[in-house]
C-alpha cells in the first residue's frame, strides 16, 4: 500500500513537472514567435525605409530602388542604357533634379546647370559628406581617412596647400611624348603589319599607367611593354574590385559581413600588397630628399611626390604617412583610369567620325610640321599643344558625351534648407551632380547624344551655356575642381596628337559598338571590349 502510494505520489510529481514543462515550452514558443514577429516587422520597416525616398524628398521625381538595383547590379546595363530607360524621362519633370538611392543611401541628383553652379560654388552650404561611415570598404581603405578628395575645411586646405606647387609647375610634356614614342615602338615590334587591331582601352591603360607611375612618384610599371607585369596585374585587380556594383551600392556587406565573402577578403589582401608598395616608395623618396640626392633634375621633370615632399621640407605644410598615401592614391586613380578611358573614348569617336578625325589630324600636322613635311621624330612643346584648338574641342566633346566619371565621387550635404534652381532641398540632404545626366540633358544641350566638337568652338553652344551656369563638368568645378585637370588635358593632347600623326583609326565592320557604345556602369566608366583598327601612316 505504501509502495503504491509512493508510486502514485511520484507519478503526480512527474505529471506536475510535465505540465510545468509544457507550460514553459508553450511560453517559450510564444515568446519566440513574438520575437520573430517583431524582428520581421523591424526588418520589413528597414527595407521599406531603404527602398523608399525619405518623406522630405518625396516631392521630387525618384528612381525606384529595386529597378535601379536590378539594372545596375543584376542586368549590368551600360551607363547610357540606364540613363535612357530610367533617368532621361525624369529630367523634364524635375527641372533636372531627381532622387536616387546610391552608395550611402538616398540622395538628390542634379543635372541642371544653374543648380550645379550653386552647388559647386557654395562649399559652405554644400560641404562634402563625411565618409567615415564607410571605413573598412575597399575604396576607403585605398584612399585612407584623410585625403585631398574627401576632406573639408582646414583639413582640405592643408592637403591642397602642399599639392598646389606640384600641379602648378611646368607640365611634363617631354615625358608624355616619350611614353607616346615608346608605345609606337612597342606596337611596331608586336604588330609589324601595316594594319592591325588593338584593344584600345587596354592599350591606353598601359600607356597612361606608365606615365602616371613616373609622373606621380617616379615608378616604372613597364606596362606598355609587358601588360602582364606584376604591378600592372595587381593594380588592375585592385581597380576592378573597387568597381563592384554590389559592394558599391551595398557597402554594409563589406563593412559588417566581409567574412561571408572570401573573394572580397582576397581583394583586401591584394590592396594591402599594392599599398605596401606606395609606402615603400614614399619612404625611399623622403630619404633621398633628405640626403640631397635629387639635385640637378629639372622642375618640369620631377614627379608629384618629390614636389610635395620638397614643399614639406620648405615648411609649407606637413602630412603624415597615411595622409601622403591617401593623396598619392587619389592622384594615381584620377590620373590613370579617367585619362585612359577619355583617350579610348576619343579614339572611338574619331573612328566613328572620319571627317572629324581628318580635321584634327590636319591641325596637328599644321602645328608640328608647318613646312608640310611629315617628320617622324617630333617632340611637341607646351606652346605647340596650346595651338591645337580643334583637337581640344574634340577632347571636350568626348568628355561631354563620354565623361570618365559619371557623378561626383563623394556627394555633398546641405547645411541648411536651400532653394536650388527653384527646387526646395531640406537641410541634411545628401546631394550630388550627376555629370553624365547633366551632359546628356536634352533640356540643356541641343541634340545632346550627338558628337559635335564644334559646340566648343569660340562663341559656340558651350560658351553660351557657360554664361548661364555649369553645363560641362567632367572635372567638377569651383574650389573643389579636380586639381589635376590641366595635367590630364595636356597629356591627352600630347598622346592623341602623336597617334593622329602615326595612325588612322577605324572600327571593325562587325564591331558591337558601331551603333551604340557599350560601357560598364561604375562611377568611373569605361568601354567594354572595344577594338579599333590602326593603320600606319608612316
Amino acid at each position: 500500500m505504501a509502495e503504491r502510494f509512493s508510486q502514485l505520489s511520484q507519478l503526480v510529481r512527474w505529471t506536475e513537472l510535465l505540465n510545468v514543462c509544457q507550460q514553459w515550452t508553450t511560453g517559450k514558443r510564444r515568446h519566440l514567435a513574438i520575437t520573430m514577429a517583431i524582428a520581421t516587422v523591424l526588418l520589413g520597416r528597414s527595407i521599406y525605409n531603404l527602398t523608399r525616398p525619405p518623406k522630405n524628398l518625396r516631392h521630387l521625381p525618384a528612381i525606384g530602388f529595386f529597378p535601379f538595383f536590378n539594372n545596375l547590379a543584376i542586368k549590368r546595363l551600360s551607363t547610357y542604357r540606364i540613363f535612357k530607360t530610367m533617368t532621361k524621362p525624369l529630367l523634364k519633370d524635375g527641372n533636372g533634379i531627381f532622387v536616387r538611392c546610391d552608395r550611402g543611401g538616398w540622395q538628390v541628383c542634379v543635372a541642371n546647370p544653374v543648380a550645379a553652379k550653386t552647388l559647386y560654388m557654395k562649399t559652405d552650404l554644400f560641404p562634402k559628406v563625411d565618409m567615415s561611415g564607410f571605413d573598412g570598404t575597399l575604396f576607403n581603405r585605398y584612399v585612407r581617412k584623410s585625403n585631398i578628395l574627401l576632406a573639408n575645411g582646414a583639413e582640405w586646405k592643408k592637403h591642397r596647400k602642399l599639392a598646389n606647387p606640384a600641379f602648378h609647375r611646368s607640365l611634363p610634356v617631354k615625358m608624355f611624348s616619350s611614353h607616346a614614342e615608346h608605345m609606337t615602338c612597342v606596337l611596331q615590334n608586336q604588330q609589324p603589319q601595316q594594319e592591325f587591331t588593338v584593344d584600345i582601352v587596354k592599350l591606353m591603360e598601359c600607356v597612361t599607367l606608365d606615365s602616371i607611375g613616373q609622373a606621380a612618384f617616379g615608378f616604372d610599371f613597364g606596362a606598355t611593354e609587358d601588360p602582364f607585369s606584376r604591378w600592372k596585374v595587381i593594380y588592375d585587380k585592385v581597380m576592378n574590385d573597387m568597381r563592384s556594383p554590389v559592394f558599391g551600392l551595398l557597402p554594409i556587406l563589406e563593412r559588417k559581413f566581409l567574412w561571408l565573402f572570401p573573394g572580397r577578403q582576397k581583394a583586401h589582401k591584394t590592396l594591402d600588397e599594392f599599398m605596401a608598395m606606395f609606402e615603400e616608395i614614399i619612404d625611399h623618396k623622403r630619404k633621398t630628399l633628405c640626403e640631397n640626392k635629387d639635385q640637378g633634375i629639372a622642375e618640369s621633370e620631377k614627379d608629384l611626390l618629390t614636389l610635395m615632399l620638397e614643399s614639406e621640407l620648405r615648411g609649407e605644410g606637413n602630412l603624415t604617412m597615411d595622409e601622403f598615401m591617401g593623396d598619392i592614391a587619389i592622384f594615381f586613380v584620377a590620373g590613370h583610369d579617367t585619362t585612359a578611358n577619355a583617350l579610348a573614348y576619343a579614339v572611338y569617336q574619331m573612328s566613328l567620325h572620319p571627317d572629324i578625325q581628318e580635321k584634327a589630324r590636319a591641325e596637328v600636322n599644321n602645328v608640328l610640321c608647318p613646312g608640310g613635311d611629315i617628320a617622324e621624330d617630333i617632340t611637341p612643346t607646351l606652346e605647340d599643344i596650346k595651338k591645337m584648338d580643334y583637337l581640344m574641342c574634340v577632347i571636350k566633346e568626348t568628355l561631354r558625351v563620354n565623361p570618365s566619371v559619371i557623378s561626383l565621387v563623394t556627394p555633398r550635404i546641405t547645411t541648411e534648407d536651400v532653394d536650388l534652381a527653384g527646387t526646395f532641398i531640406p537641410k541634411n540632404t545628401k546631394i550630388t551632380v550627376n555629370i553624365y545626366e547633366l551632359h546628356h540633358n536634352p533640356q540643356v544641350w541641343k541634340d545632346a547624344d550627338s558628337f559635335d566638337p564644334d559646340r566648343f568652338l569660340e562663341g559656340g553652344e558651350a560658351d553660351k551655356l557657360a554664361a548661364q551656369g555649369i553645363a560641362w563638368s567632367p572635372f567638377a568645378n569651383g574650389a573643389r575642381q579636380c586639381i589635376g585637370y590641366n595635367f590630364s588635358l595636356v597629356q591627352q593632347r600630347v598622346l592623341l596628337a602623336h597617334m593622329l600623326r602615326r595612325y588612322e583609326f577605324s572600327l571593325p565592320s562587325d564591331s558591337p559598338h558601331r551603333h551604340e557604345l557599350i560601357t560598364n556602369n561604375s562611377i568611373i566608366t569605361a568601354p567594354v571590349n572595344l577594338k579599333i583598327i590602326f593603320k600606319r601612316r608612316f
